[in-house]
């Protein structure tokens, strides 16, 4: 049965609530309340703000003009707010459709026989909440026309026009699958829009728009400077176009410089800057991994059950070169040295009804081996550092169903040299509490030790690890989710990314610079005198302020800066999903929530070497 988590059955379900409020004609009843007539009989016969406002006042104007772009912004805003707080994960494109309806609404509204108004208001919600920056540069068209001519038809078409070129300007892929949808939609609403003010084109080619007045009871034709000559008017929209095209202009270059400018930190001892930005495609990424010393990385795209495989080249450009299509929804990968592990979950209600499963594919995306079953619910996967070894995690019973197994660890044996299973049974086992949620693993760097990060818990199950065969739960470790990530060592020299809120990712490097990490351990050591031998460096993501952090981790962690993870065109910011790192090529991978993959490269600072170990910038 199809249900409410069908995209599909979103999309249409979004463009008739759309409809059904975008419908709703304000301007014609707030005149039918304040006059008793029907404003379509009056004026220029448009049920819209600026009809209102020529008849009833400014007043009256701005409550039907922010009435009609509520129609627009708040279904677009709220519906897929909605279903993704009911727990279905809301369409790509369920946003578009129900802005689109809410347009169609109000240009053609089934309560008025289909006759409304012209729909810039209602779009303009509507673009606010799809693309607030393209709505920006849409709203200085307006104004320039309208500053220059008082002509609101000249003006809207001008809004509508900016809007669709700030669009396409700040859209690196239009026509990719991500961005197809608001693309056509985009353009679509232009020549609605465009198409809606024929009359008034046919006005303004004449000279005999007139200019807009809110001066109540003034009814359109009445007032004494009904409009100017009909050469008066093309030199004002000749004037208001030049003052868009000049901003446009001005915008355009700022964007350009903008777009050019490398994103980059300078901190001691290290230079982080960006070399590449990849667009998946995908509308999401989340877990990501550097695979081969870096010379390809994963990607996983939950959403629409892929993975994704790049090349890396020698210049640091990315190539894609497998697209791995999955019968699940990817919870998990794990890149070896020619093959990718993938955990997935059965894809829309089947989750509930049988197992998750794991299954090999080479780095082409040619299938290896068998599926095997991985646990109800499964959550996270790792693979030991020996490669002997996968983890996986689920959560069974602990989703709600008490029918279903019990939370466990389960390991299975992998063979390194066929990169495929050993077999379909688990050589170990480890159940937890039904009232323990299990959701990340944190496995330790020689992988003696895991960390069981539990959901909504600031608590993590420490398990020993010694003996595959039976992993043992030795206790209980309260993490705090308010500090960053920070390394945990142990006497036998094992050390583990100790994980702090649920959305931060980590990874630990050494100096990138081999002939100075002795250099830089000496003067880095213990009150004792020893050198410290675990990593120097720790990045962690930081979702909620749109960067990394970059830290010095010697016993005590210390920040030595933030590198932003910029949106597009180097605008506003990006939320950073996953993180891995090569100390191969000295390279980070980040994925973000939008899709996008950025590549930063890690290389010593170039001064560092003249500075002492004592020196208080080391």
């Amino acid at each position: 049965m199809i249900g409410i988590d069908n995209p599909w059955i979103q999309d249409m379900l979004g463009g008739l609530v759309g409809y059904a409020v975008g419908g709703i004609p304000f301007g014609f009843l707030i005149f039918k309340a304040v006059r008793g007539v029907d404003i379509r009989t009056v004026g220029s016969g448009n049920i819209g703000a600026t009809n209102v406002g020529r008849m009833l006042g400014f007043r009256f104007f701005l409550l039907v003009f922010v009435l009609d772009l509520l129609k627009g912004l708040l279904p677009t805003l709220g519906l897929p707010w909605a279903i993704g707080r009911a727990g279905v994960a809301p369409s790509p494109d369920l946003a578009v459709f129900t802005g689109l309806g809410a347009i169609l609404g109000h240009n053609f509204p089934a309560y008025l026989g289909f006759r409304g108004g012209k729909g810039v208001a209602t779009s303009l919600g509507a673009l606010l909440a799809l693309d607030p920056v393209a709505s920006g540069a849409a709203a200085v068209a307006w104004f320039a026309v309208f500053g220059a001519t008082r002509i609101v038809s000249a003006s809207s078409i001008a809004g509508a026009i900016g809007f669709v070129a700030a669009y396409f300007v700040r859209t690196s892929e239009p026509w990719s699958r991500e961005h197809l949808a608001m693309s056509v939609f985009s353009i679509a609403i232009a020549v609605l829009l465009i198409g809606r003010h024929r009359k008034n084109l046919g006005r303004l080619r004449d000279g005999t728009e007139p200019r807009v007045s809110f001066r109540k009871g003034r009814e359109e034709g009445e007032a004494k400077d009904k409009g100017p000559s009909a050469g008066r008017v093309s030199l004002g929209i000749l004037a208001g176009l030049a003052v868009v095209a000049s901003l446009a202009l001005g915008a355009g270059a700022w964007l350009a410089g903008r777009a050019s400018e490398s994103v980059s930190l300078v901190t001691t001892p290290l230079t982080l800057r960006e070399v590449a930005r990849e667009l998946t495609g995908q509308q999401r990424t989340t877990r990501i991994q550097l695979a081969e010393g870096g010379k390809s990385l994963v990607v996983m795209c939950p959403r629409y059950n892929k993975t994704l495989v790049y090349g890396v080249d020698e210049s640091l450009r990315m190539e894609r070169l497998a697209v791995i299509d999955l019968d699940g929804r990817p919870v998990a990968i794990a890149a070896g040295v020619e093959s990718v592990r993938i955990l997935q979950r059965p894809p829309g209600d089947d989750k509930h009804l049988g197992p998750g499963w794991l299954e090999c594919f080479r780095l082409d995306g040619t299938k290896v081996g068998t599926r095997i079953e991985a646990g109800y619910y499964p959550d996270d996967m790792a693979i030991t550092p020996d490669g002997r070894f996968a983890l996986v995690l689920s959560s069974g019973r602990a989703e709600g169903d008490a029918k279903k197994p019990l939370p466990c660890l389960e390991i299975y044996g992998i063979d390194p040299a066929t990169t495929v299973g050993t077999g379909q049974k688990p050589i170990g086992r480890l159940e937890l509490d039904p009232s323990d949620d299990p959701d990340r693993l944190h496995l330790s760097a020689n992988g003696s030790r895991l960390l069981i990060r539990l959901a909504h818990s600031d608590t993590g199950l420490a398990v020993d690890l010694s003996n595959p065969a039976n992993p043992r739960l030795v206790g209980r470790t309260p993490l705090n989710a308010t500090a960053g990530p920070y390394l945990s060592r142990s006497p036998d020299g094992d050390s583990m990314i100790m994980p702090a809120g649920s959305d931060s990712e980590a990874v630990a490097f050494d100096d990138p610079d081999p002939s100075r990490r002795d250099v830089a351990r000496t003067a880095m050591s213990t009150d004792a005198g020893e050198s410290l031998s675990r990593p120097l460096f720790l990045v962690a993501t930081r979702p909620e302020d749109s960067c990394l952090e970059i830290s010095l981790d010697q016993g005590q962690r210390r920040s030595l800066g933030r590198f932003p993870m910029m949106g597009p065109l180097n605008l506003g910011g990006t939320r950073p999903t996953g993180l891995s790192y090569s100390p191969e090529r000295g390279l980070l991978a980040v994925a973000t929530k939008p899709g996008t993959i950025h590549l930063i490269e890690v290389r010593p600072r170039a001064d560092v070497d003249r500075l002492t170990p004592g020196d208080p910038r080391r």
